[in-house]
């Protein structure tokens, strides 16, 4: 009888044994390890400590003090730390060590900020040991639940806002002095939201006119002002460097507005970084709310329209000419567009050189017909914008803005200089003129259009990947999915489900390494888009193949 007993008794034990992941939690770890007995202590009595120490389903990066490091601190301020009556001040500290994820050495290596489990962001180099005021000491110990890293200080939690930064600072006395002024304090002091701030020093406020600087701050230029500073500060992390969760400055699609309402266009160009034309100096200052960017100059929002932008530039003189003849001066006067404008250069070397060198009444309707090929409806910033975007003329004719790296065309000519902004919209010079001409209707797209299309980028973006150019890989099957969606997702070819996927791919959203695991996660999503495609209509595919016998089946 008792053979049959032990085993009883064994399987018992195995079935009451601990999990090993939850034996080896950042909390059970952090037990266990001699030097970091007051962080421990700490742990113990932050709402995270259940998490930490009991669950493996959840992941966090710990940075975690040595008791070398808190030895560092001043013995009242370890015993004001571990006062009952200061538990909201000790788990504000506990959890600026602490953010949710896990996170690599080769994840922190690109990032310059983090924000922390309490939403304070800290300054970080992971390439020389930084972190806040912190050194990494070097040593890394990979849990069940997270990664902690050694550090030998305690981080203290900024609890400046930006005004209060600002102010500490000494650079932004009269930018202080304005913001208190035009009573907008209220933003740069909210602590509830996350703003950036494009910050004028003393200086770049004094490459202003005496007389022009010393009206701003009298009464009956309140508005004015109040304008200016509100067009320096927008809502959101507009970091230039990298913060895991947000978007980068310069990244497709992502460009601030200012809480005036205008945007601040960010531009990087061999090396100097700009925001309306301003020089940024330095960038990703931390604060309790937000992230200061230093500028050389003041940034006054836009008091132009998008004619009298082209009236003050000579290069438009014949684009302006025409303007005015056709009688689109009034429209471009008040109403929102984007012109992309042709120099006076493009249209002296295009085939409409002749009509336009001096204007006729009689050439008035080929005039109106040539602009409105350039004149799109809406505002549209281009400097960073999507990889393919289509826009609507005003005769509501589809045309093309594309990006590759620097190089940004519009129905194939190139923007040479971009987002000249106005109150009422956008500028751009282009280097040539677009044709007239009259595109069959998009309706007439077939399904075989469509799969032709997907063919093609599955084996263009093929030749890329086989070449190691694993990064131009995923940016074209980024760019050709946002075609496709543009030229077919309306046309009910693909589920919902499949569309969304799709749109997924298309999102930059800052990879910081591992392009070849990007690349072929867009491969696997438009390799279904291609069998949904083929699955609609055999008769369809196959009568493809009876035309051209030769064409070879994806994947069949």
């Amino acid at each position: 009888m008792l053979k049959y007993i032990f085993p009883l008794i064994l399987v018992a034990s195995q079935l009451k044994a601990a999990n090993p992941a939850e034996a080896n939690t950042i909390g059970s770890v952090a037990r266990e390890r001699s030097d970091l007995t007051t962080f421990l202590k700490i742990l113990e009595k932050s709402d995270l400590a259940s998490s930490l120490t009991e669950q493996a389903s959840l992941s966090y990066t710990v940075f975690a003090p040595t008791d070398k490091a808190f030895n560092k601190l001043p013995d009242e301020a370890l015993q004001t730390l571990f006062n009952p009556r200061n538990d909201d001040r000790l788990e504000e500290v506990f959890n600026f060590h602490v953010r949710y994820g896990s996170l690599a050495p080769i994840d922190l290596e690109n990032y310059t900020l983090l924000e922390m489990s309490n939403g304070q962001l800290v300054d970080i180099n992971y390439t020389n040991k930084q972190i806040g005021a912190a050194r990494l000491t070097g040593e890394r110990i990979v849990c069940s639940n997270g990664v902690i890293y050694l550090i030998d200080e305690v981080l203290s939690p900024n609890t400046d806002d930006l005004f209060q930064a600002l102010q500490k600072d000494g650079r932004f006395k009269i930018f202080t002095k304005a913001i208190t002024a035009s009573r907008q304090g209220k933003s740069f002091q909210n602590t509830h939201s996350k703003y950036t701030t494009f910050a004028p020093t003393d200086e770049a406020f004094n490459k202003l006119p005496k007389r022009m600087l010393e009206s701003l701050f009298k009464p009956e230029n309140d508005e004015r002002l109040e304008d200016i500073i509100k067009h320096h500060i927008s809502n959101g992390l507009f970091a230039r460097g990298k913060i895991p969760g947000y978007i980068s400055l310069g990244r497709a699609g992502n460009t601030p507005k200012s809480l005036y309402g205008q945007s601040l266009n960010f531009s990087s160009k061999n090396g100097k970084l700009t925001i309306d034309g301003a020089i940024i100096s330095q960038t990703d200052i931390p604060t309790a709310n937000g992230i200061i960017h230093v500028i050389d100059n003041v940034i006054p929002p836009s008091e132009l329209s998008v004619l009298e932008i082209l009236e003050s530039d000579p290069k438009f003189k014949t684009t302006v000419s025409l303007i005015k003849l056709t009688g689109l001066d009034l429209p471009t006067a008040s109403k929102t567009f984007t012109v992309f404008a042709p120099t006076n250069d493009a249209w002296a070397k295009s085939t409409y050189s002749k009509i336009v060198k001096n204007p006729k009444m009689e050439f008035r309707e080929k005039y109106y017909a040539l602009l409105a090929r350039h004149v799109i409806t809406g505002a549209h910033v281009t400097e960073n914008s999507l990889l393919f975007q289509k826009l609507k003329t005003i005769h509501g004719a589809p045309i093309y803005l594309t990006r590759d790296g620097k190089l940004k065309t519009i129905n194939g000519k190139r923007i040479i200089q971009s987002d000249f902004e106005a109150f009422n919209g956008f500028v751009n010079a282009i280097d040539g003129v677009i044709s007239d001409q009259m595109e069959l209707p998009e309706g007439d797209i077939s399904i075989l259009d469509s799969i032709s299309f997907v063919e093609d980028t599955l084996n263009h973006a093929k030749e890329l990947y086989d070449k190691g150019e694993y990064e131009e890989s995923w940016k074209y099957y980024a760019k050709k999915g946002l075609e496709f969606i543009s030229k077919y997702g309306d046309r009910g070819y693909i589920t919902s489900t499949q569309l969304k996927s799709l749109r997924s791919i298309t999102v930059d959203d800052q990879p910081s390494q591992q392009f070849a695991t990007e690349a072929w996660t867009s491969r696997n999503t438009f390799r279904t888009v291609l069998r949904q495609l083929q699955n609609q209509g055999e008769r369809i595919i196959d009568s493809k193949i009876m035309v051209n016998p030769e064409a070879k089946r994806f994947g069949r």
